[in-house]
């Protein structure tokens, strides 16, 4: 008879089966195997089996002893139920009378009043409860308070802006998050006190330009929650935020919609229609080709956005609400949090906690840079470097995918590489070359051997004609792209000569390809994440040519004994032959493109490999042939991360 597994905690998320709940759910699942996760809904829900340590429960909040009774068998409730100005403290009160801490991911002003109003009661009790624990406030109000503890504001004058694409939809309580957003009345916190305002639509501020956005985005302000909790008496600030601005952009909305909202006066019928409208909407917005799944946070001192903070990439504000909410509760799980007791926002916390949540938040895939974006750009990076992190290498985004066979291409990825090449020397090259009516005459000859070349490329397509769909289809497109690369190329090198046209076209051809390699693999600070970083970019990198050598575009042989001396640990030794991107250069009379595909690879394995410890030994060969071993100077197992997180693995307190 097998045993029952025996938890060291308990943690119930209320609101499990929702956008932001089922995050929650999943991740500290995952990351927690030792603590028992539950998910709580109103209604049943279906079979939660992503991991064994998961199970479901049905809650009624307004079931108040019901309710108890269940939240009395937990350590910790995480609340992810909306709308929170609905809601109140009204989960929060339930959770104190059960006697236990609670997490919540509250976005409203009025139920941030009524939460605070809990703080004697809380700290009586010796319970706690962490609220705003969300995206803003949230993560936006930890970037904000590392900015202010370093006093990078002299006037205390700081602004908040968050951009948010339309590629995921949104959840059935967010609407109202939004539409009570849009008011003409805003709670600020302006030299240092809370105040009622006039809306500033149309002030200096009125848009901002966020990165990969080609153009400012209209901003919609709204209410600061912080500055409820920065006028709270336990706030440690000493003065430090004296004046707060926030305001969002979301893709498709613009901020004449927000004005016309805000001149009208709904009831409660009403907001419930309008809910469920912008719902619906949200739903087929994020079916447009041109939907955006970048979300960007951007938090600065007053007229100076370069010296503030930046959080981008391709990831939802659900992903960022979760995974604050997962890193508050494992710094409550590991005891750094226990000292607070009453009611806390991040503006609450002293210096030390923050540094904790930062950490927790790197191990799940979060982290800040200065907004250089020139800098980035230098890096090959246009589309943010953060995404969500379980310690699972195989659920982080593009795993064992290649640009064949990855779910849907970025919207912004074509007019980039159009921008790249536009931008490129090769192009001016051929620019100062012609004049108008023989550069015409170039592109011209350019489109009809790219169909002479494709042509010529049959036998390939044959090769894979009675293969699965999938593979065919496969086939075809890149047989598209070899031939475009090389009509392009061949009749550059007609015009300019082989050393000019290659020395030019290897140029752009790399630069773009980093760019798009950043856009398919994880950025350093991903593996970092793990455990075991260097086992993870191991682990990333062969899943991405085993993906390769499946759909036949290569052949991959792999050492699974490879030599091992005292000096040098060796991860991972492999040979790619039969490099089918080089037999179609070749074949098309353009071989001395046949290496730049592992030129590029090689390039983003090493990007890849920083600061994990390990060494990329990459011999080339002709014809796209290579060898490739990752070297250590000994094993790395611990993270290698935050200088002052010395933590391998997490341990319940």
């Amino acid at each position: 008879m097998s045993s029952v597994p025996v938890y060291q905690k308990k943690i119930i998320v209320i609101g499990g089966s929702g956008e932001t709940g089922r995050r929650v759910v999943h991740h500290l699942s995952h990351t927690w195997p030792d603590a028992r996760i539950t998910s709580a809904a109103r209604r049943v829900q279906p079979s939660l089996l992503s991991a064994d340590n998961i199970d479901t429960v049905r809650l009624d909040v307004n079931d108040r002893q019901k309710a108890i009774d269940i939240l009395q068998d937990y350590d910790l409730a995480i609340i992810t139920l909306g709308p929170m100005e609905h809601l109140g403290s009204q989960v929060h009160t339930l959770c104190l009378q059960a006697g236990i801490d609670c997490i919540d991911i509250n976005d409203s002003l009025s139920a941030t009043d009524q939460i605070l109003a809990l703080h004697e009661q809380a700290s009586q009790q010796k319970q706690s409860i962490f609220t705003g624990m969300g995206f803003t406030p949230g993560l936006s109000t930890l970037l904000l308070m590392q900015l202010a503890w370093k006093n990078t504001s002299p006037s205390g004058h700081y602004h908040v802006r968050a951009c948010m694409g339309a590629a995921y939809g949104g959840g059935e309580t967010s609407p109202y998050a939004i539409l009570s957003s849009f008011s003409n009345t805003l709670t600020c916190f302006e030299k240092g006190q809370r105040i009622e305002k006039a809306t500033p639509w149309q002030d200096q501020n009125k848009d901002f330009h966020f990165p990969g956005q080609d153009k400012p985005s209209e901003l919609v302000p709204f209410s600061a929650l912080e500055s409820a909790g920065l006028a709270a008496a336990h706030c440690p600030t000493e003065d430090r935020i004296k004046t707060l601005d926030c305001r969002y952009a979301i893709q498709f909305m613009s901020q004449g919609m927000a004005r016309f909202m805000a001149n009208r006066n709904f009831g409660e019928k009403i907001q419930n229609f309008l809910a469920k409208k912008f719902y619906t909407s949200g739903q087929s917005m994020k079916q447009k080709k041109n939907a955006d799944p970048d979300t960007t946070l951007w938090v600065y001192p007053d007229g100076a956005p370069e010296q503030g903070l930046l959080i981008h990439g391709v990831i939802s504000s659900y992903d960022f609400t979760a995974l604050m909410a997962c890193s508050i509760a494992d710094c409550w799980l590991q005891g750094k949090l226990s000292q607070y007791e009453g009611v806390y926002g991040i503006e609450h916390l002293q210096p030390d906690a923050h540094q904790h949540i930062r950490q927790a938040l790197e191990k799940r895939g979060i982290s800040s840079r200065t907004p250089d974006i020139q800098a980035l750009h230098d890096d090959g990076i246009y589309f943010g470097w953060v995404e969500p992190v379980c310690g699972d290498v195989a659920q982080l985004r593009n795993y064992g995918r290649n640009w064949y066979t990855i779910d849907k291409a970025h919207p912004k990825m074509v007019p980039l590489q159009k921008t790249f090449l536009l931008e490129s020397d090769i192009w001016q090259a051929l620019k100062s070359a012609t004049n108008t009516l023989s550069f015409a005459g170039f592109v011209a000859k350019v489109m009809l051997r790219w169909r002479a070349h494709n042509k010529q490329l049959e036998s390939y397509r044959e090769a894979h004609k009675n293969s699965a769909p999938e593979l065919a289809a496969i086939w075809k497109r890149a047989t598209q792209d070899i031939s475009m690369f090389t009509s392009g190329y061949s009749s550059a090198r007609d015009l300019l000569g082989q050393e000019t046209a290659f020395k030019l076209y290897r140029k752009m051809f790399l630069e773009t390809g980093c760019m798009e390699t950043r856009c398919l693999w994880p950025e350093p600070e991903i593996f970092q994440a793990f455990d075991n970083p260097a086992e993870a970019v191991k682990d990333y990198w062969l899943s991405f040519v085993k993906g390769y050598a499946d759909i036949e575009v290569l052949t991959l042989t792999i050492d699974d004994t490879p030599a091992t001396s005292s000096e040098e640990h060796v991860f991972l030794s492999c040979e790619i032959k039969d490099c089918a991107y080089a037999s179609m250069f070749i074949k098309l009379g353009c071989p001395e493109l046949g290496n730049l595909v592992r030129e590029m690879e090689q390039e983003a394995l090493e990007h890849m490999a920083r600061g994990t410890g390990l060494q990329v030994d990459w011999t080339q060969y002709d014809k796209g042939e290579a060898t490739v071993r990752l070297l250590a100077s000994a094993p790395v197992t611990q993270h290698i991360g935050s200088e002052e997180n010395t933590e391998a693995q997490p341990e319940i307190a």
